[in-house]
């Protein structure tokens, strides 16, 4: 198990051979059920959890839409748990967060993160998106002027997504993209050091590897990154309780958004118990926001960056459709309401996160056994390995799979699509 080009390449050779699924066996340690069809993972990923008493609940009462996908979610949870094998790793890290919780927990802080991501509030994060990427041009174009002929790209972009979530999760200027921040080359350092965890299996024991020299560094890494979001929730903890609870609602409500972060939206969301997360769980979510959010998004980026370079006539397409957007306007800001009417810029984006997905795959265990098309059984407790890359790349879900063509998402081309064939963010709880 490679995390190189040719390990990716293996991936390739398994879905050619077993088209849909296999087994997997990973030392004496580890016994897993590799999925890559969409018939196979769409079960998996959301997992039905209604039993008869469920329904006898749904006859009994009247519940609106949204009260349904949740509960469906709910039992989904119930059913659906992460797995020591890959979530394990990033707990010292990430803590019990969305990210790696399950069941009632899992439903309890979906529902009280949920309104960090409404659209009325990501809409004012283009600001910040299109500052920190201002920044990083302007760095590029000091570097050609100075003879700079080529630049590792990820480097930069990586610090780009970092600065612009420092600013949206805790109005934090880092400045990280001109002068070096020990946070931000902290949350580097963890995020390298996760995967080599994963790939030395000698490592995956906790009590061998605190004793290593990569064990050492994640330690010290993980002082810096604690340290620095306990402080930023305290002090902001602090001001909102210094305010008092009505006063907060109300210039909640009066301040312009673009004053609420991250941090501002999880610190004053309460349950319908009215009880919000303690300050150990905000710092947990706002720790998984950084790194769920910083790399994945600085992936996709290059690799889309990447095929368009490689097919000039389709980056020759998005230019022009960027340019005639902004034919006559003053500024050069894309504006939230702009997003919809670059159609095929989307769809390059999307053909990317298909051919170079940022998470190769999710992995799961159920509490119950699970039935597979073909009367294949996942058994209860094994690991199964959703593979999000070979799914893209299956030949049996997509023609040509490893040829970028942007076409595969116009409209006319998507309806007859399998409905778990494109899954970059992986689905399900």
């Amino acid at each position: 198990m490679q995390s190189t080009e040719e390990g990716l390449q293996e991936v390739d050779v398994l879905v050619q051979t077993y088209k849909h699924s296999c087994c997997w066996f990973f030392g004496p340690f580890y016994h897993l059920v590799r999925v890559f069809h969409p018939d196979y993972l769409k079960p998996l990923l959301m997992a039905s959890g209604r039993n008869k008493t469920t329904q006898n609940r749904r006859h009994d009462c009247t519940i609106s839409k949204s009260h349904t996908d949740f509960l469906s979610l709910h039992l989904e949870a119930n059913i659906t748990v992460k797995d020591e094998l890959i979530y394990g790793h990033l707990r010292p890290w990430l803590g019990n967060s969305l990210l790696i919780s399950s069941g009632e927990e899992w439903s309890r802080k979906r529902r009280l993160l949920t309104p960090a991501f409404h659209f009325d509030i990501l809409k004012n994060y283009i600001l910040t998106f299109n500052s920190s990427t201002n920044t990083m041009h302007n760095k590029w174009q000091r570097l050609v002027a100075e003879g700079t002929t080529n630049i590792e790209m990820f480097d930069h972009v990586t610090l780009m997504t970092l600065d612009s979530l420092l600013k949206c999760a805790f109005s934090y200027q880092s400045n990280c993209q001109e002068s070096t921040s020990e946070y931000v080359s902290a949350i580097v350092e963890l995020s390298d050091l996760v995967i080599d965890r994963r790939l030395r299996i000698l490592h995956h024991w906790d009590w061998i590897y605190w004793k290593t020299q990569q064990g050492q560094r994640f330690k010290q890494a993980l002082s810096v990154v604690h340290r620095f979001t306990r402080d930023v929730v305290q002090k902001r903890r602090a001001l909102i309780d210094q305010q008092g609870e009505t006063e907060t609602q109300t210039s909640l409500k009066t301040a312009p958004q673009r004053n609420k972060d991250f941090v501002d939206i999880i610190l004053t969301s309460k349950d319908e118990d009215g009880q919000g997360l303690t300050d150990d769980e905000i710092q947990a979510e706002a720790n998984t926001f950084m790194f769920a959010g910083h790399d994945t998004t600085a992936s996709a980026i290059c690799w889309t960056l990447y095929n368009l370079a490689r097919h000039t006539h389709y980056q020759e397409t998005c230019r022009q459709e960027v340019m005639e957007l902004m034919q006559g306007r003053d500024g050069h800001e894309i504006e939230w309401e702009d997003l919809s009417s670059l159609p095929f810029t989307t769809m390059c984006i999307k053909e990317s996160l298909r051919l170079h997905s940022p998470v190769q795959a999710v992995t799961r265990k159920y509490t119950q056994d699970m039935m597979l098309p073909g009367d294949l059984t996942v058994p209860e407790g094994v690991i199964c390995l959703v593979s999000l890359y070979g799914t893209h790349h299956n030949p049996e879900v997509w023609t040509k799979p490893h040829e970028f063509d942007p076409l595969r998402f116009e409209r006319t081309n998507t309806q007859s699509r399998f409905s778990h064939g494109f899954i970059p963010f992986s689905s399900g709880p």
